[in-house]
């Protein structure tokens, strides 16, 4: 964090981004659940379908929350105010 920059923009960015981790795991898990279901459903197999996607879903969550949060720090780096260099000098 810069010390020009208030620290409430800099944790609200982070709130923002825990968030939507959240969400899209959430997401994740849920469409792991219900194709995992439909699966067992489909083929008559009670919990095994069910349970490997939900484990799989686990390292790809994993790897989903890498790159997503590789990608908003880039962003975020990109987006502050570069830091201007003080060129003069007293002799």
């Amino acid at each position: 964090m810069k010390p020009d920059q208030s620290p409430f923009s800099f944790y609200g960015v982070a709130a923002g981004v825990v968030g939507q981790v959240g969400c899209f795991l959430i997401l994740v898990v849920g469409a792991a659940l219900l194709f995992g279901m439909f699966l067992d459903q489909q083929f008559g197999t009670k919990p095994r379908f069910l349970l490997f996607m939900l484990l799989a879903s686990i390292p790809l969550n994993l790897w989903l929350v890498y790159r997503y949060t590789l990608y908003k720090s880039r962003q975020f780096q990109a987006s502050s105010p570069a830091k201007k260099e003080d060129t003069t000098r007293d002799v």
